[in-house]
């Protein structure tokens, strides 16, 4: 859901698993003032940021912030009191060029110091080393430097919509399906991405897509989800005219931060169609009619109906023998290629 006016901008997704768990994600803007919510049965995460600085931009400037963290296995809960900073410098990629926190913690396991100091490096990648002598989940200090992607940026996303800085502590898949003309399973540079009918094509934990979810960008369908094992789906609904997936279920997990590519190979699926008829032209009834391929795939089968019309459907490029209850007929072979039509009109003739 997306709601916004002039000094108030709301964004965010709800929702509700079979297994009866309740996961969320929110941004909101009010004024100077941000607010950020995420959770789930195992956790959540909110902070509330409010611009000291002039201006409404919150890409840039001082901050003063409080963030609130529960970890529902053991109870444990960690409250943080800062000043944040993002400077006005900006990186390759339009963003601030330098990060600073510095706060303090109380919690279940106690208090202490939190700090660290971050610089975008390269595109959509951030440098960041950070203190932390408190933590939700243990009273133990610790150091370390880390490299933080941000989801909007990987692989090229770009917009001017803050409402992606929030999904960095979520995650989703980058979905890529693709016309694969020469039947490899992998994606060359002249062959397109398929990007029509997004919400048809894709269903994921048997649920439809709904607009909110997912953005179209050039180089594939960015679909936000939280992070865990979760099953995609291809309805046919959605699938190209003379188009098969060579997939049609997945299951794939998401990471914190990150967008899960998951490429999907798109070839052309032809039918062949006619009419079996005997020596004398009369149409032949109930006839069994095959299209073997030569690498051992599957076969695929008709039976003719009264008028002696068969259907081979779902059929990918290549050579198929033909047969009409095991025996040879004329024409005795098809050759499909990307330049054949999606449907092929063929009689058959038996041959005794």
């Amino acid at each position: 859901f997306f709601y916004n006016t002039t000094n108030f901008n709301l964004n965010g997704s709800l929702d509700y698993t079979t297994d009866n768990n309740l996961r969320w994600s929110l941004l909101s803007r009010f004024d100077r003032a941000e607010l950020r919510s995420s959770g789930n049965e195992l956790r959540t995460n909110n902070e509330l940021t409010v611009k000291l600085s002039e201006g409404r931009n919150f890409s840039q400037g001082h901050f003063l912030r409080l963030g609130y963290e529960t970890q529902a296995q053991r109870g444990d809960n960690l409250a943080i009191l800062g000043w944040r900073y993002r400077s006005p410098a900006r990186a390759i990629d339009g963003r601030y060029l330098w990060e600073a926190d510095l706060g303090y913690g109380l919690g279940t396991q106690g208090n202490g110091l939190v700090a660290s100091l971050g610089t975008a490096i390269l595109p959509g990648v951030m440098l960041r080393a950070r203190y932390e002598g408190i933590s939700a989940l243990t009273s133990t200090a610790n150091y370390r430097v880390e490299l933080v992607p941000f989801a909007n940026t990987q692989a090229g996303v770009r917009s001017q919509d803050s409402r992606y800085d929030y999904f960095r502590q979520e995650g989703g898949l980058w979905i890529q399906p693709f016309l694969d003309r020469n039947g490899n399973g992998q994606r060359e540079s002249d062959e397109p991405l398929y990007l029509d009918d997004a919400e048809l094509l894709i269903v994921v934990n048997n649920q439809p897509l709904r607009s909110s979810q997912f953005e179209i960008q050039p180089n594939g369908i960015f679909l936000r989800l939280p992070p865990g094992l979760h099953r995609l789906d291809l309805d046919p609904a959605g699938f190209p005219i003379d188009g098969q997936p060579s997939q049609t279920a997945y299951a794939v997990e998401v990471t914190p931060g990150s967008y899960t590519p998951v490429p999907i190979a798109i070839t052309r699926a032809y039918t062949v169609a006619g009419r079996v008829v005997d020596r004398g032209g009369n149409p032949v009834a109930g006839a069994r009619v095959e299209a073997i391929p030569p690498n051992g795939d599957t076969t695929r089968i008709s039976v003719t109906n009264r008028a002696g019309i068969y259907y081979l459907e779902d059929l990918r490029p290549g050579t198929y023998q033909l047969r009409v209850n095991g025996n040879p007929v004329q024409p005795n072979s098809v050759t499909l290629t990307e330049m054949s039509d999606g449907i092929q009109e063929i009689n058959l003739q038996l041959s005794d």
